[in-house]
């Protein structure tokens, strides 16, 4: 049997402690509102972006098989979709600076309802937000 040094001991036990410590903090920062916020809100943005994307790209294919004609590589049709999808985007852009927390607690209420709503239905599955109901 080993017997370890008093002191051997107490650093070992600072030594956890400055794991844990180490541990605890980094978890704070990943958990921490203001970063879940920032990182919806820039979801939401990156979605935003790439639906007025896709508005472009179907409305200047539509106009182009309406014309009859195929439109250009690289061009950029305005069509009143793609005029729309701007401007749907930039007052969304402008909102989201005006009020970023108004903003990021929307969109984590709609995050919560889509996951309430697509949550499997299983029996003995709770939903999130349920208490043991």
């Amino acid at each position: 049997m080993t017997t370890q040094d008093p002191d051997q001991i107490r650093d070992g036990i600072e030594q956890t402690q400055r794991e844990l410590s180490a541990n605890v903090d980094a978890l704070t920062t990943k958990l921490s509102p203001q970063r879940i916020m920032r990182e919806q809100v820039q979801r939401a943005l990156t979605a935003m972006g790439s639906i007025k994307e896709r508005a472009s790209a179907t409305a200047a294919q539509k106009s182009a098989e309406a014309d009859g004609t195929a439109a250009p590589a690289g061009s950029t049709a305005t069509s009143p979709v793609t005029r729309t999808a701007g401007t749907v985007t930039a007052a969304a852009r402008r909102g989201i600076e005006a009020s970023p927390v108004a903003a990021g607690l929307i969109v984590l209420g709609a995050s919560w309802l889509t996951a309430w709503l697509i949550w499997p239905s299983r029996r003995g599955s709770a939903r999130p937000g349920d208490r043991g109901r």
